[in-house]
């Protein structure tokens, strides 16, 4: 329903977007969808030959007020302006809002490691949830990797030497859990046991440097059409995506 559209919107509460939905009977609206996840809501300004677009939240994140939902943006209806405003604004911001949602997950994800596992009582195989909290950083490490390098840091030789070391064991993306689970070579790292003691070097190392440039994240962008599409005349039942 309408109410389920508000809650779901990942901007500031006081963006323009929550408050037409907050205030407004919607008699139309869309959510467009990307095949990397990303979706966006499209909400009619009452009144106007504009509409309100804004993310919604990510799947499968949890939210903190460290790292506020970007802002809405307002655009005309079948202008082809309207799709690189998207793109170059909304998606931008979308991006960078997610690459920090994602640093401090990971960061959580040590920090509880370190105090729920102390050296000496991680098993092998590890044990169920900290082999999903590995699996989590093993999947976006290479993208961090190449985002740290791809920005405009200047890295010493010490964070450039790091960076190397750590693709050498995490730079292929596939198999976080394969490698939770999978004995190691003796002259193999132990990606488990590199993760425990420099994955947060890693994370503190990306949350310094300059801020990303788009889609460099574990995210694509959204394929934007030549212009927005008008919404669909359904009612605000079609409103909830859950």
């Amino acid at each position: 329903m309408q109410e389920d559209l508000l809650y779901d919107l990942w901007t500031p509460r006081s963006d323009p977007i929550a408050h037409t939905v907050k205030t407004d009977r919607l008699l139309a609206s869309a959510i467009l969808r990307s095949e990397s996840g990303v979706e966006l809501a499209v909400v009619p300004v009452p009144g106007r030959d504009q509409y309100h677009v804004g993310a919604l939240i990510p799947a499968d994140m949890n939210l903190t007020p460290e790292v506020a939902g970007p802002s809405s943006i307002t655009v005309r209806d079948a202008h082809a302006h309207a799709a690189h405003q998207v793109s170059s604004s909304l998606l931008a911001e979308y991006h960078h809002a997610f690459w920090r949602l994602q640093l401090i997950t990971l960061r959580d994800d040590l920090d509880w490691a370190h105090e729920a596992y102390e050296p000496g009582t991680v098993t092998d195989p590890p044990q169920h949830d900290l082999a999903d909290a590995f699996a989590r950083f093993a999947d976006a490490a290479p993208h961090i990797i190449s985002t740290v390098r791809a920005s405009n840091a200047q890295l010493n030789p010490h964070q450039q030497a790091f960076l190397e070391d750590m693709d050498a064991v995490f730079g292929q993306p596939a198999l976080p859990q394969e490698a939770a689970t999978t004995p190691q070579k003796t002259s193999d790292p132990d990606p488990l046991a590199v993760w425990l003691i420099e994955g947060k070097d890693l994370v503190d190392l990306a949350r310094s440097v300059s801020r990303p440039s788009g889609p460099r994240t574990a995210l694509a962008p959204v394929r934007t059409a030549a212009a927005l599409p008008s919404p669909p005349l359904q009612a605000a039942a079609s409103l909830n995506r859950r």
